[in-house]
């Protein structure tokens, strides 16, 4: 997240969620998060306040991340955000985030095109494309 310029930008304990100049949206997950399935909806409402309902693509930095429930992993496979998100690429660094990131994958089958990264800057390009 270093140098990013923010047009908007909204924060509850656990997430980050700001859009920078190009309308990518961020979403980063604060250090020892625990996700449950309110603090999933509560980020979710912050995508649609701060797209004003545009579709955007999504950068989520999952490193910071301690525990995710069911529910918010399910919420998060798209069931919150169709319509509002067309790409998300995730951010990965430590062994649970890996471990995050893939089980969403795995079980939770997004319903828009979603990628793994270790390299923000790769995650970035990637997202580039649907913009």
């Amino acid at each position: 997240m270093k140098n990013k310029t923010f047009l908007k930008y909204k924060e509850n304990e656990v997430f980050v969620t700001a859009v920078d100049e190009r309308g990518i949206c961020w979403v980063i997950v604060k250090q020892n998060a625990i996700i449950t399935l309110r603090e999933a909806e509560e980020n979710t409402a912050f995508v649609i306040e701060l797209g004003n309902g545009e579709i955007m693509p999504m950068l989520v930095d999952t490193r910071g991340i301690s525990t995710i429930s069911k529910e918010a992993r399910d919420h998060f496979s798209m069931r919150g955000r169709k319509g509002y998100v067309n790409s998300i690429a995730i951010l990965t660094g430590n062994p649970l985030s890996k471990v995050v990131g893939n089980f969403f994958l795995g079980l939770n089958k997004p319903s828009v095109p979603t990628k793994l990264f270790t390299q923000e800057e790769k995650a970035v390009e990637w997202l580039n494309e649907y913009l």
